[in-house]
């Protein structure tokens, strides 16, 4: 096959083993007690959608999702129970939805979640993720720049992604899901082999951008496109290797990993989702980030799928996604997702810090890019805490299925410190989630 001219040669090629990490060898020092409340951001998701009987229905609050009524005088379904106890911390939202993505597949969801981007018959037009977006401000003073975490790991495939972040350019970040593996990298001592691994790597990058600076030269319109795109994802790894080499001499927090089941997999479900949700909440209270993203179930993939296993269901979650009738069964697997959102939640909320709790000071938003039956419109959402970033709760928000979801990351973006009047299809901002 004849070579492309944009082509360089295998030995200058950036390895993906160790560059492309999403959780790189970077850290931030633990919390000062006596230090201003620092922002954060966590973004949750749940594949398949949620049961929804009709609001006549007898089995209505027993096994649907959204409240009945509005506003403060809202009735939460069973499902909701364990996240009740702080209801003047949470918010519902219902009726959004990303236009272009209404008529798609159901099992995109994860791709576009947190982007809004139009991939309904293009990946080519993937975006950067909300999260991403505001750890360019968030994430400038902490070892890890974003937690990227999934139940599954790396990215998938398009269109079944195991990943929720996206960068710059719209290319899928991996997620780590091995707990031990997590642990290590926010707390574990810096080794040797890492250390050479990050001078090795930037001799590499050294290399390829000098011989691609070379041969830019003489690209035609086309190639030089193909190059922009590909020095784009070098560069994205030469500042993530700088930002390592900067923290190589900064102690990691010490942390105790006794009370942790690090050894814990997807095929304990419960035992995982706790010890994945509590990493999390170590890394925002240690400060080692304060920007974090966590699928805890991907569509279509492997163990992760036979999460229902931890209530006693034989039933795959997508198969019980089908059910249109008899809903007890998903109810129950989707209160079990809940309530291990909620144990989050409620951890850090039991956190002091400043003059409120770790929750005051974290922006929680989680949910599902489909309701009923997979449809892609009306998504389930849960936003909490943040009180201390201008955030108030305490009410079920309906938007009547015609508002975007992105209008709501442009108001997340201005309260986080990146002050933008538009994110992907935003036609405004959504002011009544602010105090």
């Amino acid at each position: 096959m004849k070579q492309k001219s944009w082509h360089i040669s295998r030995r200058t090629a950036l390895k993906s083993t160790g560059v492309c990490m999403a959780l790189p060898w970077l850290e931030g020092m633990s919390a000062d007690v006596n230090a201003a409340p620092k922002q954060r951001f966590v973004a949750g998701y749940f594949a398949y959608g949620v049961p929804m009987p009709g609001d006549d229905a007898p089995d209505r609050l027993d096994h649907g999702w959204f409240p009945l009524g509005e506003g403060k005088d809202y009735t939460a379904p069973v499902m909701h129970q364990h996240m009740m106890p702080l209801r003047e911390k949470v918010t519902f939202l219902s009726g959004l939805s990303h236009p272009a993505m209404r008529g798609t597949s159901s099992h995109k969801g994860a791709d576009y979640f947190l982007t809004g981007a139009d991939i309904l018959k293009t990946y080519d037009k993937q975006s950067i993720s909300i999260d991403q977006y505001v750890a360019q401000t968030l994430g400038k003073d902490t070892r890890f720049q974003s937690l990227v975490m999934s139940s599954f790991g790396g990215v998938n495939r398009p269109y079944r992604s195991s990943t929720l972040s996206f960068d710059r350019s719209g290319r899928p970040i991996p997620a780590q899901n091995n707990p031990a593996e997590i642990f290590r990298r926010m707390f574990g001592a810096v080794t040797e082999s890492e250390k050479n691994a990050l001078a090795s790597r930037g001799s590499i990058i050294d290399e390829v951008l000098g011989e691609a600076k070379d041969l830019n030269r003489r690209l035609g319109t086309e190639d030089q496109k193909k190059m922009d795109e590909y020095l784009s994802a070098v560069r994205e790894v030469e500042l993530m290797t700088e930002r390592s080499v900067k923290w190589q001499g900064t102690p990691k927090p010490k942390v105790d990993p006794s009370n942790l089941e690090l050894d814990a997999n997807p095929t304990t479900p419960r035992e995982y989702l706790t010890v994945m949700y509590d990493l999390l909440a170590l890394a925002l209270q240690t400060d080692s980030t304060r920007v974090a993203t966590f699928q805890t179930a991907c569509e279509e993939a492997g163990q992760t799928d036979r999460f229902p296993s931890a209530i006693g269901l034989a039933h795959s979650s997508h198969k019980l996604s089908h059910e249109k009738k008899n809903y007890a069964d998903v109810a129950s697997y989707i209160a079990f997702l809940n309530e291990m959102h909620a144990n989050f939640i409620k951890k850090l909320d039991s956190i002091q810090e400043g003059n409120g709790t770790l929750l005051d000071n974290t922006l929680s938003f989680y949910g599902c890019a489909t309701s009923k039956t997979h449809k892609a419109v009306n998504y389930p959402i849960i936003l909490s805490g943040g009180q201390n970033m201008g955030f108030k709760h305490g009410a079920h928000l309906n938007y009547g299925n015609d508002v975007p979801l992105s209008n709501l990351f442009v108001t997340i973006a201005n309260q986080l410190g990146g002050p933008t009047d538009k994110f992907s299809d935003s036609t405004s901002d959504i002011s009544e989630v602010l105090g």
